[in-house]
């Protein structure tokens, strides 16, 4: 009846804890290591960076130096001839003079002199030209500046020209701006593609301020594809050199690099596919992987020594563990020592586990000697004790026998009611196996059956009716309860009596478990009308049988009811359950009744 224990709280486990302090452990070295990389992996990018800006540079120089070129000789040209137009010269003689230039100078197509009011006052065509049809114009005049730009289809050369716009000064002043337009097949580089597969280029664009392309090795067309898809090119003018990697207009991923050649006014671009070598870093950076090494190195680092730990401690631990829980199940011990590659601290311990083991098993085959022998003494005194007891009650009945009047062989019998009561304990007693238990239900079983045999009332067998559990009780409950229980039915067989409308009486034992540790004792009879209602007038005169009820029902440590229904009278006792306590001091409690 003892409550059973919650379950305990299962702590973690040797190998967790192992991997948790590892880890907080490994938290700083990874910490370090995570910024170490990360330092690592932006000197990397900028070394990358500063490599593919000038592979742009230098793949971009033909475009740099044209530009320049045209930038010397706008210049060149406006405090020559520039001057002298505005100073009042013949514009004739400038427009010759700026022809036999341009003749002088191969790579250019045409040249004109822009003032700051919107003349012309000289060109090298014989073309007249207004400020008006031409939008570039206007907005040098509106905003002066150097310019270049691209002209796809130019007006005296009828093909693509590069026109670069550089303004002169007059006595400190602005005076106008000199506009030469280069053909544009001068920029195109190494036609035959030798610099751009030498430095593994896929193609080298350049464009101007506003982000608007001047040239492309691949053709102004076929560059849009590759430029970068939410990007504006004038984002990248005035701005630092950078690489850097992103998805083009035709969905690739490419690495591009972006750099000024002639700062403030023409810019390069550098595209390159994202599986070339010279922009393989740029790729690492975009992808993530080397900033993932620290956390690749501290897993490795938690296995390495979680698999050294396992090996060394773990393992054996386990092995350890099994070998005692089979011990403690089974009460084997293997029959010799494998320390395998045990520590010499684990293998001492196993030592000291196998040497317990074997103190234990001798202890406890000393201790189930010792019960044994203490059970079969204890089994021979309660069947002395019967055999006594049938022997006191052999003698009674003789004396029974001998005895001639009604109320003496009364008062015998009914004692000697009570000593069989007994006997029939100590006879259970000893055929039981386990002694600190008794199984109540069998022992009111053979109880009743012979208190019940041959017993009548009017001639007529009484009616008994059990319903008799099988609930184990420790002696210590077992012998009150089986004397209440002959007690009580002994009064019942004594004073039942057929109800009304019946010709048999009725006497019934009932003993169940209630539930929650408790047990339930009811013997009740069928009365007649006028029978006895009160339970002193239903024993003994002197009313021992009420006093011993009430006496056993002490001892249980149960409640008695005893009360008349109708033509039913019933006695109940409810009792709770004990658990087994050895006490080899205190005698058995006897209740405290008359003598016999």
């Amino acid at each position: 009846m003892i409550d059973k224990a919650s379950p305990r709280l299962r702590p973690m486990g040797l190998a967790a804890r192992i991997i948790l302090f590892l880890s907080l452990a490994l938290v700083p070295i990874g910490v370090v290591a995570y910024f170490q990389t990360a330092k690592l992996q932006e000197e990397t990018r900028l070394r990358s960076q500063l490599s593919l800006v000038a592979l742009t540079e230098a793949g971009a120089l033909a475009e740099r130096e044209t530009i320049l070129r045209a930038q010397g000789g706008a210049q060149a040209l406006g405090a020559t001839i520039g001057q002298e137009a505005i100073l009042g010269g013949d514009p004739e003689s400038c427009s010759a003079r700026l022809s036999s230039y341009l003749a002088a100078s191969p790579g250019y197509s045409f040249g004109l002199v822009l003032t700051v009011d919107g003349d012309i006052p000289c060109r090298s065509g014989e073309e007249d030209l207004r400020v008006e049809d031409f939008p570039r114009m206007q907005a040098i005049v509106e905003n002066p500046g150097s310019r270049a730009w691209l002209n796809p289809n130019g007006p005296m050369s009828r093909r693509a020209v590069i026109v670069v716009a550089e303004p002169f000064f007059l006595g400190g002043e602005l005076a106008g701006h000199v506009l030469l337009s280069v053909p544009a097949e001068l920029f195109a580089g190494d036609r035959d593609g030798d610099a751009t597969g030498r430095n593994g280029f896929e193609d080298i664009v350049t464009f101007n301020q506003n982000g608007e392309i001047l040239t492309a090795r691949s053709g102004v067309m076929q560059a849009a594809e590759h430029l970068p898809a939410d990007l504006n090119l004038a984002t990248l003018a005035g701005g630092k050199t950078q690489s850097f990697a992103a998805r083009s207009v035709d969905g690739e991923t490419r690495v591009f690099a972006a750099a000024p050649l002639v700062p403030g006014l023409v810019y390069a671009l550098g595209i390159w596919s994202s599986t070339n070598a010279e922009a393989e870093a740029i790729t690492v950076t975009v992808n993530g992987i080397a900033k993932a090494l620290p956390l690749l190195m501290w897993a490795a680092s938690v296995i390495v020594a979680f698999l050294a730990v396992n090996r060394l401690v773990i393992r054996h631990i386990k092995r350890l563990s099994r070998r005692m829980r089979i011990f403690a199940r089974t009460r084997r011990i293997p029959e010799h020592r494998i320390h395998l590659e045990m520590p010499a601290e684990l293998a001492e311990m196993e030592d000291d586990f196998l040497d317990m083991a074997d103190a234990i098993l001798r202890d406890e085959a000393q201790q189930e000697n010792a019960l044994r022998e203490k059970t079969i003494l204890l089994k021979e005194v309660h069947h002395r004790v019967k055999n006594n007891l049938q022997l006191i009650s052999s003698i009674m009945n003789m004396q029974i026998r001998q005895a001639r009047e009604p109320e003496t062989k009364f008062v015998l019998q009914r004692l000697q009611d009570r000593i069989r009561s007994l006997a029939t304990i100590h006879r259970n007693l000893y055929q039981t196996e386990d002694l600190g238990h008794v199984d109540a239900g069998a022992l009111l079983v053979d109880l009743v059956g012979q208190m019940t045999d041959m017993t009548e009332v009017a001639g007529q067998p009484i009616k008994v009716t059990t319903d008799l559990e099988h609930i184990e009780t420790v002696p210590d409950q077992a012998v009150p309860l089986s004397l209440l229980t002959a007690e009580a039915l002994t009064n019942a067989l004594k004073y039942a009596s057929p109800p009304v409308g019946a010709s048999q009486a009725e006497v019934w034992v009932h003993f169940r478990y209630q539930g929650g540790g408790r047990a339930m004792l009811e013997i009740g009879n069928s009365v007649a009308p006028d029978g006895p209602s009160k339970p002193e007038m239903r024993v003994e005169p002197e009313g021992l049988g009420s006093r011993l009820i009430q006496a056993f029902t002490t001892q249980l440590g149960g409640v008695l009811s005893q009360k008349r229904e109708a033509d039913i009278y019933r006695v109940h006792v409810s009792f709770v359950l004990k658990d087994f306590e050895a006490d080899e001091t205190v005698p058995t409690k006897v209740p405290d009744v008359p003598d016999f």
